[in-house]
């Protein structure tokens, strides 16, 4: 992402639905600790391990396994896509055979939970430059937008409101911001498509790349999943991951 020099002094909000969740940017700096952190989701897309990783969690010679997320007009329009969400996402829904096949029900009934930072204006280019090497492997930025969901407790508090205060509202009245994600599209190089879960499970269970063994990515978004729903509504429940984590822990 080249940093527009005319939004240099605005704040950069930045989604995570993968590492990020766990390994927030400028993690190696104590100034990251400071970043707020708020739970919530994206609407539209579904959350997979179909992107490979050379670098990070793999090797060229030994490729691991991260996410990213598929948008429901790409679904619609891959019919090797829709037995896999048809298992998953929409195994629930009595009319799911109708829905697979129309963008705009698809993009209703589809959630991925995650989180998003607010990072300030001083620290935003610095924030951009350390992602776009983080996420050198294939992923471009793309403009989301974010349902940010709230707990009663920073519902109060008065910095929150302020930074919360002009931003629109979806039909929940949840907060919706306009905010960067990082995607592994399903035309970039790295983008390996559906892939059965057992051989996901055994290629992650044995990778290992620059950021460290390819399970302790799979673990580490498992936990901060857990983490994202405290009340215990099963708000946050992922089915296809939580699938995955069996998996790999069954072997």
């Amino acid at each position: 992402m080249t940093y527009d020099e005319d939004k240099e002094l605005k704040p950069l909000w930045l989604v995570g639905y993968g590492s990020l969740l766990f390994k927030p940017p400028l993690h190696d700096k104590a100034i990251s600790k400071d970043f707020m952190k708020f739970p919530g989701y994206l609407n539209g897309f579904a959350r997979r391990f179909w992107q490979s990783s050379y670098d990070n969690r793999g090797t060229p010679e030994q490729k691991g396994r991260v996410v990213t997320i598929i948008p429901a007009v790409d679904i619609v329009s891959n019919d090797e896509f829709k037995d896999d969400i048809l298992r998953y996402e929409l195994r629930s829904h009595k009319d799911a055979d109708k829905i697979i096949n129309d963008p705009r029900l698809l993009h209703d009934a589809l959630k991925v939970w995650g989180c998003i930072y607010y990072i300030p204006p001083k620290y935003a280019r610095e924030a951009s430059e350390y992602l776009d090497l983080r996420e050198k492997d294939g992923y471009s930025t793309h403009k989301v937008s974010f349902n940010v969901v709230l707990d009663s407790e920073e519902a109060q508090d008065k910095t929150i409101q302020n930074i919360m205060r002009e931003l629109p509202k979806n039909k929940a009245g949840e907060p919706v911001i306009k905010s960067v994600v990082y995607v592994g599209t399903t035309e970039n190089e790295s983008f390996i498509g559906p892939e059965n879960t057992k051989k996901t499970a055994d290629i992650i269970r044995v990778c290992k790349g620059d950021s460290g063994p390819n399970i302790d990515y799979l673990v580490g978004l498992n936990d901060s999943m857990k983490e994202l729903d405290p009340s215990g509504r099963n708000r946050s429940h992922d089915p296809y991951l939580e699938d995955l984590v069996s998996l790999v822990n069954d072997a």
